[in-house]
């Protein structure tokens, strides 16, 4: 007779109670649960991502935090869904996590997520595509940056100047036209950092 024991899935025996604390009204005892949650590693994943497949199950923005912490390749496909097809708070955690794998597999799925009329995200995707230094982020920020939202036009028009690219300056110079000091002052350092700068016109006419 085997009288060996058998193995414990590492998922098991606190696993339940974190993901029932990723649902908690308190923003401290979630966040503490994502950490607990994320520190299991890849061992969970697949739980997790079970998990994240239901979107009447609560707590499923902190499951999303947890696989972006986890990074394991995995939950990009699951991760994507959830940014889709997820209420508000999913979907901006879900888009957070997929920003944590920097890679050019997420890449199209970020790109797909800045294009929708959705403020919060568009302005986090602003802040940080201009890391990814690929060409197709240039064209979308181009478009953020005539975004009407402040805080979408302002993060976008600081991006532009930080990819470095020189299709960027008209478009720069264009927003620097904008009744917005907190615009205008984004357009003109990304400007400079591309070595231009609103003509001297215009400059005065707008000054």
């Amino acid at each position: 007779m085997d009288s060996a024991v058998p193995a414990t899935p590492v998922y098991a025996g606190n696993l339940e109670n974190d993901l029932h604390e990723l649902a908690s009204d308190d923003l401290f005892v979630r966040d503490q649960a994502v950490i607990r949650v994320s520190q299991r590693g890849a061992g969970v994943v697949q739980a997790l991502l079970g998990v994240l497949g239901d979107f009447a199950k609560p707590g499923l923005a902190g499951v999303a935090r947890a696989l972006g912490k986890i990074g394991d390749r995995r939950a990009i496909p699951t991760l994507a869904q959830a940014a889709k097809m997820g209420d508000e708070e999913l979907r901006c955690a879900a888009v957070w996590a997929l920003v944590q794998f920097h890679d050019a597999e997420v890449l199209p799925i970020l790109l797909s997520e800045a294009e929708r009329p959705h403020t919060t995200i568009q302005s986090f995707l602003a802040a940080t595509l201009g890391t990814f230094q690929d060409p197709r982020v240039v064209a979308v920020l181009t478009k953020l940056a005539g975004h009407p939202h402040r805080e979408v036009a302002f993060q976008a028009a600081c991006a532009l100047g930080e990819m470095g690219d020189q299709d960027a300056v008209p478009v720069l110079k264009k927003t620097w036209r904008r009744h917005d000091a907190l615009i205008r002052a984004a357009s003109a350092a990304s400007l400079k950092r591309l070595g231009s700068s609103p003509s001297w016109f215009v400059r005065l006419f707008y000054r």
